[in-house]
């Protein structure tokens, strides 16, 4: 199909806003009330700022209790199929959504603030491809805000169809894990102008793991590959909580040296979602745990186009990479501490 004239919803309505929340950086609103560890003032100063600019029946709307279950409640499908709670962008006022967006942006790095970007402008491209207004809509992602900004404990979450990022603030500390990434479709084609570095929202992460697979020898690669199906779907789901799961595939120890390199360079892809001071804990805590002791495994083809899933499991953390649907166009990932997940070794 020629999609040269598709272009995202989210790109030709809201561009200007997203330019102006990313030129703003970290600086919008007011500061918060006291003195914040470095990495959350500029958090909770644009929450703040957030929150000062709603309505009081969108603040009632956008505003949840910090115990409150709906804190570690979290979906990566449609608000169609799933409802969410909190305040949708397309509820908000331009200036609401700029201070939305600015949360976003002060909360994440400039690569996973654009990550972010990309994939709610493919929900524009999945509304043009499916006919119109419907179930993908760049405007149903919502802002969840659970406690005050600037109290000792605190967090916020950004959520909608194949994108939820969460972040906890304890003591000063923030904590900005699980998080999900999805694609669809994976490749866009010339519609897909806005995104950097071409037509593709993920794709290292999905490369570098196959070209793991592909460096490997025949014995060598049998171990790795566990399943010649894919799974279809990544096991934790949307568990507030997960546990190890199996151990399939290979020790990274012993992998050869290129397919170690790219183990490393998937984790610093992932992380790297994150502000730069939280990734780099984030990367120094897997290193402590040892990445030799993460192991690597995959299931169904290493072709291109054709449905394939993997897992990286640390002592620390796991990471799901699911490519099953739309013949293998179709991404779900995502990335769980055993351990910190909504702040829970703080709490």
């Amino acid at each position: 199909m020629n999609d040269d004239h598709l272009e995202p919803r989210l790109t030709r309505t809201a561009a200007l806003q997203l330019a102006a929340a990313g030129a703003a950086g970290l600086a919008i609103g007011a500061p918060p009330a006291r003195a914040a560890a470095p990495g959350t003032a500029q958090v909770e100063a644009a929450a703040s700022a957030f929150l000062a600019s709603l309505s009081p029946s969108q603040r009632s709307r956008a505003m949840f209790l910090f115990g409150s279950a709906e804190r570690t409640r979290w979906h990566w499908t449609v608000p169609a199929s799933v409802p969410r709670n909190g305040l949708p962008l397309g509820d908000a006022s331009p200036e609401t959504r700029r201070l939305a967006l600015g949360l976003l942006r002060s909360s994440t790095s400039a690569s996973g603030y654009r990550k972010a970007v990309d994939i709610m402008a493919l929900q524009g491209v999945l509304q043009r491809l499916n006919g119109g207004p419907g179930s993908f809509d760049p405007d149903l992602y919502y802002v969840s805000v659970f406690g005050t900004p600037g109290a000792r404990r605190w967090g916020w979450r950004f959520e909608g169809h194949h994108l939820s990022r969460h972040f906890t603030v304890v003591g000063g500390v923030l904590v900005a894990e699980p998080f999900f990434l999805g694609a669809w479709p994976t490749r866009a084609g010339s519609a897909y102008r806005s995104v950097a570095r071409g037509e593709r929202t993920m794709p290292r992460e999905e490369d570098a793991a196959r070209e793991i697979v592909l460096l490997l020898d025949g014995r060598l690669r049998r171990r790795v590959v566990f399943s010649d199906e894919s799974l279809t779907d990544h096991l934790t789901q949307n568990a507030a909580t997960v546990r190890p799961l199996d151990r399939v595939g290979v020790l990274t120890a012993d992998l050869p040296s290129g397919a170690q390199r790219r183990v490393r360079e998937l984790i610093q892809t992932y992380l790297a979602n994150h502000p730069p001071a939280i990734a780099r804990d984030a990367l120094a805590r897997v290193q402590r745990a040892g990445i030799a002791r993460t192991r690597f495994g995959w299931a169904g083809s290493t072709r291109p186009g054709v449905p394939q899933y993997y897992r990286l499991q640390g002592p620390t953390f796991l990471l799901e990479f699911d490519n099953s649907r739309d013949s293998g166009t179709h991404i779900h990932s995502v990335w769980r501490d055993f351990e910190r997940d909504f702040g829970r070794h703080l709490l």
